[in-house]
């Protein structure tokens, strides 16, 4: 499928094509709409920026105790 916006309502907002995509990725991700990995497809960025992007906004993965833990334990180190 394929989303056709108004040259118009680009502009309006202000961004640019790629950063209007970014947008609506992060939107639909911080809503559930769409995995991470969905919603990187929709912009330009690879895997790692889309992820630095979301952190930057505050809905990165959070490195928990808990998690640091279970990777000691996996890596047989406690």
């Amino acid at each position: 499928m394929q989303l056709d916006l108004d040259e118009a309502v680009i502009q309006s907002t202000g961004l640019t094509a790629n950063e209007l995509r970014l947008e609506l990725a992060v939107q639909l991700y911080a809503s559930s709409k769409l995995t991470k990995a969905q919603a990187r497809r929709l912009t330009d960025l690879d895997r790692l920026a889309f992820t630095s992007e979301l952190t930057r906004r505050g809905l990165g993965e959070e490195y928990t105790e808990k998690m640091f833990t279970e990777d000691l334990k996996a890596l047989g180190i406690r």
